[in-house]
């Protein structure tokens, strides 16, 4: 199958279910509607142009999610708040990372976490939609807060400047939303694993 009739192959069946998706994520990481929309279509195009640069290591929801977390994590640093990324990539830069991860024998330099192995994938789609749940579940700035923090890797004075909030105020947001997370989680995701 050609890269191309993949791609649309590709497009016919989960785009309307990875848009729905990357929206979720998206509306948790910034404040506005529109903008996560924004975001999310920007995200998009770039799974269309690039998808045949995929190399399939991880699932499609993986590698889009990616890509929006760098869209994100641009709008927030840019001067403008408002920038295009190109994800074009030099295979030849890639190698010798690529080669790093294995030994001369063609193993993993490093053992391949549990959550990474293709058997625990099913697990943790589960964990993940039950998390997402959760992050619902928090307040709009206490999420956002959390979502610079965890999942853009935000310091905290960054994190002040962007919220307009204290360093102090900061660290109590994220004290708050991990307790309501952990309490969440622990109900949630033990009561879904409990389900036959």
């Amino acid at each position: 199958m050609s890269a191309g009739s993949r791609t649309v192959g590709i497009l016919e069946q989960e785009l309307a279910d990875l848009r729905a998706q990357l929206l979720r994520h998206a509306r948790h990481a910034v404040h506005d509607a529109w903008l996560a929309e924004d975001l999310v279509q920007e995200t998009l195009i770039v799974v269309m142009q690039k998808d045949h640069t995929r190399r399939g290591d991880s699932t499609l929801l993986t590698w889009a999610v990616g890509i929006l977390k760098h869209k994100v994590a641009d709008w927030y640093r840019s001067p403008s708040r408002k920038r295009m990324v190109q994800l074009d990539t030099d295979d030849e830069q890639l190698e010798p990372a690529v080669q790093a991860l294995h030994d001369s024998n063609g193993a993993y330099v490093d053992q391949v976490r549990a959550w990474q192995q293709p058997e625990n994938r099913e697990e943790v789609r589960q964990m993940m939609v039950v998390l997402l749940r959760c992050l619902d579940c928090l307040p709009k700035q206490t999420g956002r807060v959390f979502m610079m923090r965890e999942w853009l890797g935000f310091e905290t004075s960054e994190i002040c400047q962007r919220a307009a909030i204290s360093a102090e105020n900061c660290r109590t947001i994220l004290h708050r939303a991990r307790t309501a997370l952990r309490v969440c989680m622990q109900r949630d995701w033990i009561t879904a694993k409990a389900k036959p």
